[in-house]
């Protein structure tokens, strides 16, 4: 996949997959994955894959209690176990969605390879809202990675600020974590939205 670097950029193999990536993976990455999940389920969608991973992660780990339990508010069912990102998902991931411009930075320095299809969170849902002949979802024909190449030749077109990034809520209040539960629900509905539209189904 040197052609994410010096070229045409090149697909990868296998179904196309959905990453979101914070550090710990214990609490924004993993509440994102579930609440895409559902929404592509409640959609009748079959695709993309949803899975979390974290820069930094608590391997292993479980979620965090204050977003589990927004997760079991959501009819979600809280179960995780943090793993870490490593190449093998960074060559196969069809998108990667940071929650910080800072974690969208380390993760393609690390990861080179993923440069064209990293983006945070926000970036992805600014892009399809602000942008939508540039940047169209999941038409037919079309699947997650040709998203994350319209988003990355589109980059440009939006700028981001310090008020993009979802914060971490980690060992801070309740009221905290809350507020971030529902930024980050808010933003996955809406992305869920443009990737796939109001009851379409693929």
């Amino acid at each position: 996949m040197l052609g994410d670097l010096f070229g045409p950029p090149s697909k990868p193999s296998g179904p196309s997959v959905l990453v979101f990536v914070c550090t710990g993976n214990i609490c924004r990455s993993p509440l994102a994955e579930k609440l895409m999940r559902k929404r592509l389920a409640d959609a009748g969608a079959v695709d993309p894959l949803v899975t979390s991973a974290g820069l930094h992660a608590v391997v292993g780990g479980a979620m965090d209690a204050i977003p589990a339990a927004i997760a079991e508010r959501n009819g979600l069912d809280p179960t995780h176990h943090a793993r870490q990102l490593g190449s093998d998902l960074a060559r196969s991931g069809s998108m990667f969605l940071t929650l910080t411009r800072a974690q969208r930075d380390e993760l393609t320095q690390e990861f080179p390879v993923a440069m064209r299809r990293t983006f945070t969170l926000v970036e992805i849902v600014r892009l399809m809202k602000e942008h939508p002949l540039q940047v169209t979802g999941l038409n037919e024909g079309r699947d997650l990675f040709d998203v994350s190449m319209d988003a990355s030749r589109s980059r440009p077109l939006v700028t981001l600020g310090e008020q993009d990034d979802v914060i971490d809520p980690y060992r801070r209040s309740a009221a905290t974590h809350e507020a971030v539960g529902q930024r980050i629900e808010m933003l996955v509905s809406e992305l869920s939205g443009s990737l796939i539209g109001s009851g379409r189904t693929r």
